[in-house]
């Protein structure tokens, strides 16, 4: 079990939605089980095709993993995984919060966006991302 402080940004919006209700209980429980883990969900993380209003799909959810010191400041790029699309994913995504090693290559290859796209993900692109200069 880790220790490492880190931020959890899960994506309530668009396509997401449907598929927070696997993925948010199981990171609420690794999030409270670490003493520097902090869980927030937030809107639109992509804005991609895909999450525009109205799509008529459900490519699965998306969070980002920024990995900070315990003063809450970043530590490295923030994470992006995804397209959670199984209980199965949420599972993964919460056992490998829970080793800590915020290693996006020890997630499964279907996790990591810019990997070759899940069905009906029409924009999987790998990208750089930060949550804010302040984690959290």
């Amino acid at each position: 079990m880790t220790g490492r402080p880190f931020t959890a940004a899960a994506c309530k919006a668009g396509p997401c939605r449907a598929r927070r209700l696997e993925l948010l209980p199981r990171l609420a429980t690794v999030v409270r089980e670490r003493p520097h883990g902090v869980l927030l969900r937030t809107d639109c993380l992509m804005q991609t095709r895909r999450c525009r209003p109205g799509a008529a799909h459900d490519s699965g959810g998306f969070l980002l993993i920024q990995p900070c010191n315990q003063q809450r400041q970043p530590r490295g790029a923030a994470i992006a995984v995804g397209p959670v699309l199984t209980t199965t994913d949420a599972a993964a995504v919460a056992h490998w919060l829970t080793g800590g090693s915020f290693d996006a290559r020890q997630l499964d290859a279907s996790l990591r966006p810019g990997s070759p796209p899940a069905p009906g993900n029409v924009d999987a692109a790998p990208r750089a991302w930060r949550i804010s200069d302040e984690c959290g």
